[in-house]
């Protein structure tokens, strides 16, 4: 696990803290308060085909989303499917059922705010959808610019009911971001290509699978050198705007 000043780059692969969490499932805790992080904790679970888990947090927000395969979610007897590129939202004290209902591995990042035991650092004014919609595929949100060769879309956020972080896909084209710095916390996971995280004046390799965290005002930027589009999933708290809460340096 590389260290670096304000941030950590993670390659969940070389994990060995495996936590079985249902039949045929288990877990990596990839980002959490031991890599400095103090509001977020990451994890990567993967479940077998006909897997079976249960996740429930009595105080605290969990977000999903889907990496590869297919699932089905239960929450107080509605189910939702869990298709690739799709963030849910669990919020506290429900109790989420998921079945891996495909033929492959289903894989999912979850991003747990506030860290157990520990209180909300903000939280945004939000309340849940009339329509109790708490899932959201990439295609269904539209493509926002960010400077450059580079443009996001919002998933889980307040929009649907969450009050302590957001969590967006980012797409990078060949190009490199300028350095800036966020008032926010932010994890990373890399989804699909290859790149290049920028921390000061110190540089990391990323692929499909890394995790990244940085701090409230680490100056970094990401690059990606090749052809190919890196595409990211991030959560952030507090919740808000990935746009806004930045600040551009040199």
């Amino acid at each position: 696990m590389p260290e670096l000043d304000g941030a950590f780059v993670v390659d969940p692969t070389k994990f060995d803290n495996i936590t079985i969490v249902g039949s045929g499932a288990y877990s990596r805790t990839t980002i959490d308060r031991s890599v400095g992080c103090q509001n977020l904790v990451q994890r990567v679970i993967t479940m077998r085909q006909g897997g079976e888990i249960a996740l429930h947090n009595d105080d605290a927000e969990e977000v999903l989303f889907v990496v590869s395969g297919r699932g089905d979610a239960t929450i107080e007897n509605r189910g939702h499917a869990l298709l690739v590129d799709t963030g849910m939202l669990i919020t506290p004290g429900q109790t989420c059922d998921v079945v891996n209902s495909g033929r492959d591995e289903l894989v999912l990042v979850s991003i747990v705010s506030p860290q157990p035991g520990h209180a909300p650092v903000s939280q945004a004014d939000a309340f849940l959808r009339s329509d109790n919609k708490i899932t959201v595929h990439e295609g269904e949100e539209k493509s926002i610019p960010a400077g450059g060769d580079r443009h996001f879309k919002l998933m889980i956020d307040p929009r649907y009911g969450c009050r302590n972080l957001t969590q967006f896909m980012g797409i990078i084209e060949k190009s490199q971001a300028p350095f800036h710095t966020h008032t926010y916390e932010e994890v990373i996971y890399v989804l699909s290509g290859e790149g290049i995280v920028h921390v000061g004046n110190e540089s990391r390799d990323i692929k499909a699978g890394t995790c990244v965290y940085l701090s409230p005002g680490t100056p970094h930027c990401l690059e990606n050198p090749g052809i190919e589009p890196l595409r990211l999933l991030g959560v952030f708290c507090p919740a808000g705007d990935p746009g806004s809460h930045e600040d551009q340096q040199g």
